[in-house]
């Protein structure tokens, strides 16, 4: 009794030259396709593992509190009139607590005043539309 050897294929994908083709009825950019995708999909999982493993995903916290604040002061501090320019630090609102001022919603709501302060020299406080940016941004929190 003879035994028959079961056939392993020299590659590991079968040959699709006869049962699967590309639209364009070219197996070669079938393959090819499949190749840049996979190539493609393998580059960004190599990526974002490399970014996140490398400290990508650990980047140090910004502290939007005390840069809206520091605008805030810069903007009072090119007031000519020294009374004015008091006032103007005076009214900045300001939060003692380290906690409280890294808390995520002080944080959300100073970021809201960091990315739309815009300074109105004149007044040495946000413009009027600076202002509404503001507010409509901490509206949407």
């Amino acid at each position: 009794m003879q035994r028959r050897m079961a056939r392993i294929p020299s590659h590991p994908f079968p040959d699709t030259s006869t049962t699967c083709a590309g639209p364009d009825g070219a197996p070669a950019a079938l393959a090819r396709r499949l190749r840049e995708r996979l190539t493609t999909l393998a580059f960004a999982t190599v990526a974002a593992a490399t970014l996140f493993g490398c400290g990508g995903g650990n980047t140090p916290r910004v502290n939007r509190y005390q840069s809206s604040v520091d605008a805030q002061e810069t903007c009072c501090e090119h007031l000519a009139d020294g009374g004015a320019r008091d006032g103007c630090l005076a009214a900045i609102v300001r939060v003692d607590d380290p906690a409280v001022q890294s808390s995520d919603i002080n944080q959300q709501t100073y970021g809201c005043v960091q990315r739309h302060f815009v300074c109105d020299p004149s007044t040495g406080t946000a413009s009027r539309e600076s202002s509404q940016a503001q507010l409509d941004c901490i509206a949407d929190l």
